[in-house]
């Protein structure tokens, strides 16, 4: 069974990692000081942790399989 907590927290420590990775700093201070700030246990503590806000999406519609598409582009083709 899913745990909203642990999903929220593995959500929001990619969301981190993802912040870190993205945007490197040159600068070895400002890049200490956002890993600091972007550290999980002290983002449970601001407002970008307030939830845990999980969206979940419809399905998508199904359209033609991928051979049906590829047999219809070759018919009109010819």
């Amino acid at each position: 069974m899913l745990n909203p907590i642990t999903y929220t927290e593995q959500i929001v420590r990619d969301f981190l990692r993802y912040q870190l990775t993205t945007y490197p700093f040159a600068d070895k201070p400002l890049h200490d000081q956002m890993r600091d700030l972007l550290n999980l246990e002290v983002t449970r503590n601001t407002p970008l942790l307030k939830g845990p806000y999980i969206k979940l999406s419809g399905a998508f519609k199904r359209g033609a399989t991928l051979d049906a598409l590829v047999r219809e582009k070759s018919s009109t083709a010819t």
